[in-house]
């Protein structure tokens, strides 16, 4: 067998019979406390029969909702180091699988919950199919999540992008996560592919692209922005809303007054 192989044979049956003695324990242990409270509710109603009429006891339901069963039983079962890793996975993935076969919107921690846990035991394919035929759901904070796992995992970066380009509503995101990369071209190409160029903030890509420390970089990021002033107000010069001042002294030290753009008369 592979190293990602399921089984669950010989010793393995001891962990999975004490887990779910555990988990049904603490799934009572949760609905005792919520049933306990609505006892009590309904004992603090029927003591009141100053009306003329007793009340009737309400019919409430005792319900375990996804924090419930992330805090009471999922996190305390992970940590458990003698349960199977691939167990602890193959129950995760069967509470998810049940909440969408009931059309119950998956919560982002139980998901990152499932990432952390294939981290932790290196089964980065596991989780690059995961992500790569959507068994977990796009969020921001996954996102995110995979970001910040790049050093262990360098195609993260990639997945966190296109997880954020099939979001839609996370193209600021986007726009940070290749700056931060100093991906600046890829970055300019990216919000002019989606018809926010005119919303491009100057400084963000003048900052990104000196840090870079390559001049013509910064050079081309400096022309596209002049371009762009030009454009919009009819002089390529920077307003002091912009707050560009730095940039424009460190274009005029490296390049001099004469390569700055001058405005266009008609």
């Amino acid at each position: 067998m592979g190293t990602e192989d399921w089984d669950f044979e010989g010793s393995q049956h001891l962990g999975i019979w004490s887990f779910w003695i555990d988990c049904k324990h603490a799934v009572i242990q949760k609905t005792t406390e919520i049933l306990s409270v609505v006892c009590v509710q309904a004992m603090e109603a029927g003591q009141s029969r100053s009306g003329p009429l007793l009340r009737r006891p309400v019919r409430t339901q005792a319900v375990v909702n996804q924090s419930d069963m992330y805090t009471h039983v999922l996190l305390v079962f992970t940590e458990k180091k003698e349960t199977p890793y691939k167990f602890v996975i193959a129950v995760l993935m069967e509470y998810i699988r049940s909440l969408n076969q009931f059309q119950i919107t998956v919560q982002h921690y139980l998901h990152e919950l499932v990432i952390r846990t294939l981290v932790q035991h290196s089964l980065f394919s596991t989780l690059h199919q995961f992500l790569q035929y959507h068994v977990l759901s796009d969020s921001k904070p996954l996102a995110c999540l995979l970001l910040s796992l790049e050093s262990f995992y360098p195609p993260a970066h990639q997945l966190s992008l296109d997880m954020l380009k099939r979001l839609s509503t996370a193209n600021d995101e986007i726009v940070e996560v290749l700056l931060s990369k100093h991906q600046v071209l890829a970055a300019l190409r990216f919000i002019q592919g989606i018809g926010t160029h005119d919303n491009i903030s100057a400084q963000k890509f003048l900052d990104a692209a000196k840090q870079t420390e390559d001049h013509m970089l910064f050079y081309m990021i400096f022309w596209f922005s002049e371009q762009h002033n030009q454009r919009l107000r009819g002089n390529p010069s920077f307003t002091p809303e912009e707050h560009c001042e730095e940039h424009v002294a460190f274009f005029k030290q490296v390049f001099g007054d004469q390569a700055l753009m001058r405005p266009t008369t008609f």
